[in-house]
């Protein structure tokens, strides 16, 4: 089988892209010790440039340059609680990448169907203002009351009712645990939580779904309160960041989801955190955060409630129809279907968007058309 020899700066590149390095490559390809020598010695067959490219991820030509090629990531601020935490991984930057592609189809639909400027987007952004007068504006704009916790029977049921909130306003809402549709790329939760884009035409809102869903109620606020001040960035969402920004972030989701009046009126000891975390539809954490800022509970109690993280998983295995447009925001997957459908989006290009198969694209459309 013919042999091609790839530049050793550019195959070594690849290589710790697909499997952290040359050697470890060559070991999971190769069938035969020639064979692991040969592409030691950077001489591969088709086939394997092929699987080489698709394991890193990476266009097959690429493999072809003199010298590995500059690709410059897109930028986020980093405003996660460790100023030398990790370095945010590949599968992070490839989500990003994927959102703001999306991002900016839906921009540009939005500015064709004559859409407006979102006038809250940044509306905080200069000038001093408190948590509780943010707050109560994020309440006032969205029509979020205790109504929408109480009619809700869990967690996941708190999210999907506040997104839909989110998402009637203007801002994108996407929820995933994976790099696109790729199963075998998870995110970490440890990494990161989500992440916030401003914009004034469509603003996005990234929440990891590898996080228990209590937490994932208090990320969507808290990087809902991104899109209020205007500041674009990853965040852990941690109980002692150093940032101000996620500091003044973490305050405005506590003020939203649990009101300091009714958390002391509902207070009933250590004891009772639990039932306070069902009750408000969040974490553990958060309650026990709320009852150390009043004084209830010590730093060390808090830090040992904090240690101990329930995840719950959802009952049941969902389908297609109810994953992808969680994953893809549900405003922006109804717009792409509906625009593919119409004819004006490539149907390749439509399925390209959503990470699905065109025949998906259809399937998702033939369904809108029938509940219509």
């Amino acid at each position: 089988m013919n042999q091609i020899a790839i530049p050793p700066g550019v195959l070594h590149w690849a290589a710790e892209k697909a499997e952290g390095s040359l050697h470890s490559f060559a070991e999971q390809v190769a069938k035969r010790k020639g064979d692991r020598d040969r592409i030691l010695e950077g001489l591969l067959t088709i086939p394997q440039i092929e699987k080489l490219a698709k394991k890193a991820r990476i266009p097959f030509g690429y493999l072809f340059l003199s010298e590995p090629p500059n690709l410059a990531e897109v930028e986020i601020p980093d405003l996660r609680r460790v100023q030398d935490a990790e370095p945010l991984g590949d599968n992070f930057y490839q989500t990003l990448e994927d959102i703001k592609a999306k991002q900016e189809w839906f921009i540009d639909y939005i500015k064709d169907s004559g859409g407006v400027e979102i006038p809250f987007v940044g509306r905080f952004k200069e000038g001093k203002k408190t948590a509780t007068s943010i707050a109560a504006d994020i309440k006032k704009e969205l029509g979020i009351s205790d109504d929408d916790r109480r009619r809700s029977p869990n967690a996941e049921a708190y999210f999907s009712r506040l997104s839909e909130k989110i998402e009637r306003a203007g801002i994108l809402v996407f929820k995933s645990s994976i790099v696109k549709s790729n199963t075998k790329q998870s995110l970490s939760e440890q990494e990161f939580r989500g992440f916030a884009i401003n914009h004034k035409f469509a603003p996005v809102i990234f929440i990891n779904g590898r996080d228990a869903q209590v937490a994932s109620v208090f990320t969507l606020m808290h990087e809902l309160a991104h899109i209020w001040i205007g500041v674009d960035g990853v965040s852990d969402v941690t109980a002692y960041p150093n940032n101000p920004i996620e500091k003044l972030c973490n305050e405005i989701a506590s003020k939203i989801l649990v009101p300091n009046d009714v958390f002391m009126e509902q207070w009933n000891g250590i004891d009772g955190i639990g039932q306070l975390a069902k009750y408000f539809r969040v974490s553990r954490v958060v309650i026990a955060r709320r009852a150390m800022d009043n004084g209830l509970i010590g730093r060390e109690q808090y830090e040992q409630i904090a240690s101990k993280v329930v995840r719950i998983k959802s009952a049941g295995k969902p389908t297609i129809y109810q994953t992808l447009p969680i994953r893809n925001s549900k405003k922006l997957t109804s717009a792409v279907i509906a625009d593919a459908m119409s004819g004006n989006t490539l149907l390749r290009d439509a399925a390209r968007l959503l990470n699905v198969k065109p025949s998906t694209v259809i399937s998702f459309g033939k369904r809108a058309l029938k509940d219509d």
